[in-house]
């Protein structure tokens, strides 16, 4: 799609001004409740009947320990057809969204390219309904046996003791899924990557500081910050509406991935779409600067937020897992925008290839996922890209995004943190 120059021309024509970033909030100290060493252990295996899948292996796995004895997590495994590469196959660990579950073709997918792969349900379910490779049509969150906990609404059992929450056991039974990976013979314990889409978004963005065993960390919409968050479904649990004070001071040190990524020393890439209606842009920004390894934003203007979009619509995901763990070609980066020195034309260092790049702006205040956006075309120059216009005086927000197209696709997406304007 050619982007609109009519509005690029228009944001030329207002005069240019001064800008300041907004300040931010540094991240709670963070407080750690989970056992590292236990859930670092291999966990017994329980084969099932239940919820066949073609080329599948489907067991339960155990967790970590609810109400006084081990949780079992179903799960769907699968690695590539013929032998394996010298080290073992790459694996990846799939973290799942809200309403969501284990998924074959999310693991078929991976192996599609090259990597074993690991699907489970983090919320006490069997996997169920029809899409993703789902068969049968056997109902969506059938409880089983021996199951954890299901997560309650958005942070419905705050109240809960730590080890009885959603969350606690989310995390545990993401890092016991790394841990039985690294058991498997055909395995590389050195390149098992993680990945998760929207809610599994903000569990592996909190995975990432606490299990440092992981090659790599792709979350996908979901991030941190939400408790910051301007979404009105997000914004509702927190004070002054919810949460005690001691309630909100446990989501900050324990939960919330803004206190955990700190730590995160692995690769991370950030996926995401401009105008995602649940993570907003602000705080999906926010939360990849925080990473003590290599972090790198993918904003694809029209991903769309879902299941199957979050892993096919990108391609990038895999073109970062292949440069980590294959020694594949790395993904552009754009730095950090500056306005040039006495003016507000925008330029930033960047690496990698582009055929195009452009400033998004916006003027408009309010909700991050309504605000309008216009565009100012890049000149590409020397590891460059500068604005061919300055951005507008009424600011509130911009960065710079690039691309490559190849054949009438797009890839190499990848884009600048967003800069919040100070009004």
């Amino acid at each position: 799609m050619k982007l609109p120059v009519v509005i690029a021309l228009a944001a030329s024509l207002i005069p240019a001004t001064n800008f300041a970033q907004a300040p931010e909030a540094k991240p709670a100290q963070r407080v750690v409740v989970w056992d590292g060493l236990a859930l670092s252990k291999t966990p017994a295996i329980h084969e099932t009947t239940e919820r066949p899948a073609k080329g599948m292996k489907s067991f339960f796995y155990e967790g970590a320990d609810y109400k006084g004895k081990p949780t079992w997590v179903f799960a769907y495994y699968a690695a590539p057809e013929g032998k394996p590469p010298e080290g073992g196959w790459p694996a990846v660990v799939c973290a799942h969204g809200g309403g969501g579950t284990a998924y074959p073709n999310w693991v078929r997918t991976w192996n599609n390219h090259g990597y074993a792969a690991i699907a489970m349900d983090l919320e006490g379910h069997l996997p169920g309904g029809k899409d993703h490779g789902m068969e049968g049509n056997t109902p969506l969150g059938a409880a089983h046996p021996n199951a954890g906990p299901s997560r309650i609404d958005w942070f419905g059992d705050r109240a809960l003791p730590d080890k009885e929450q959603w969350f606690y056991h989310a995390i545990a039974d993401v890092i016991r899924a790394n841990s039985l990976l690294r058991s498997f013979p055909e395995i590389n314990p050195k390149k098992i990557g993680l990945t998760g889409i929207s809610w599994g978004g903000t569990t592996v963005s909190a995975v990432a500081g606490i299990d440092s065993r992981f090659a790599f960390v792709i979350p996908v919409y979901g991030c941190g910050y939400i408790h910051e968050s301007d979404n009105p479904g997000l914004s509702t649990w927190f004070p002054p509406k919810n949460m005690t004070d001691a309630q909100f001071a446990d989501y900050r040190t324990k939960w919330d991935p803004s206190a955990h990524l700190p730590f995160a020393k692995m690769p991370t890439l950030w996926v995401t779409g401009v105008a995602d209606p649940v993570f907003q842009i602000d705080i999906f920004s926010r939360s990849s600067k925080l990473t003590a390894g290599p972090s790198s934003l993918c904003l694809r203007p029209f991903l769309a937020h879902g299941h199957g979009n979050g892993w096919e619509d990108a391609p990038e995901i895999y073109t970062f897992a292949d440069n980590i763990v294959k020694g594949g070609p790395a993904l552009p980066k754009i730095e950090r925008p500056e306005p040039a020195t006495g003016g507000s034309v925008v330029r930033a260092k960047y690496t990698g290839e582009f055929t195009e790049a452009w400033v998004y702006v916006t003027t408009g205040g309010g909700l991050w996922k309504d605000r309008k956006w216009a565009f100012i075309q890049c000149n590409m120059d020397k590891g460059e890209l500068v604005s061919k216009a300055p951005i507008p005086g009424n600011a509130t927000g911009y960065f710079i995004y690039g691309f490559r197209t190849v054949g009438g696709g797009r890839n190499n997406h990848a884009a600048s943190e967003l800069v919040v304007i100070k009004k």
